[in-house]
């Protein structure tokens, strides 16, 4: 077991890499235990390049003063881990340019336009280490039968059985992503509802996300406007993971 972790403050750039020789007495211990298990606590986004040798990661960000008594109940497994990222985590630093980082004469410019986070991945093809969205549970599970369908308050709302296919209780987050015809100058897939349940072993859990109307604007024409056109409702557990696709027919509304 590693715990290591960063301190971050104002007036200084954060380092994607963790402080000192933290990565160097990881990779040292996963040499002579693989089944290390590396804790971090960190308040955004780190390099991991020790990943393939050690048994698994805890990201438990800045827990505060319960610190230990949180990752211990994870690491005995008296609860199931069951949060979401929500940032992608970088296989390397993802700025290119010193423009992007650390800027010139105090001033950053990403030059994405909207393709900003997990959008900038989707677009650009690019697999992070990994994906907005993206958690692990100590059972599996298994989406099936989703259906898309206009809901009365506008909008529409998307149904999926939630199956747990392992041996004990866990929670899963069903994410629900809209991808624009194309045209509109709008990122591949976009975040537009999530819905957590928590489901038995061996049970089937129906959920239900409701993607409101203003899901479907885009403001191509200077407007928030939802343009009619084909549009698809990804389904899954990750910006990286959208294994339902569900095609939509969406007639022109007002945002």
């Amino acid at each position: 077991m590693v715990f290591t972790g960063e301190i971050q403050r104002e007036g200084a750039d954060r380092s994607l890499a963790l402080p000192g020789d933290a990565d160097q007495l990881i990779a040292a211990v996963a040499a002579v235990n693989p089944r290390t298990v590396v804790v971090i606590n960190s308040g955004g986004a780190v390099l991991m390049p020790w990943l393939a040798n050690v048994a698994g990661v805890v990201e438990a960000w800045y827990p505060g003063e319960e610190d230990g008594t949180v990752v211990a109940a994870v690491l005995t497994g008296q609860v199931d881990p069951s949060g979401r990222l929500p940032i992608t985590f970088p296989t390397a630093q993802p700025a290119s340019t010193v423009a992007e980082f650390p800027g010139i004469d105090a001033g950053v410019s990403f030059g994405t336009g909207l393709d900003i986070g997990y959008r900038w991945y989707q677009a650009n093809g690019v697999t992070p280490l990994f994906p907005f969205g993206f958690g692990l549970d100590y059972t599996s599970f298994d989406l099936s039968d989703a259906q898309v369908a206009p809901s009365p308050a506008g909008g529409y709302t998307v149904e999926v059985d939630v199956a747990n296919t392992g041996s004990r209780s866990g929670a899963d987050v069903v994410e629900a992503y809209v991808a624009y015809p194309s045209g509109l100058g709008e990122p591949p897939e976009q975040l537009r509802a999530f819905k957590k349940v928590v489901v038995a072993p061996g049970e089937t859990t129906r959920a239900t996300l409701v993607l409101p109307a203003s899901g479907f604007a885009s403001d191509a024409g200077g407007t928030p406007t939802v343009v009619a056109g084909s549009y698809v409702v990804g389904v899954g557990e990750s910006s990286a993971d959208l294994p339902i696709q569900l095609p939509v027919e969406v007639p022109a509304q007002a945002a």
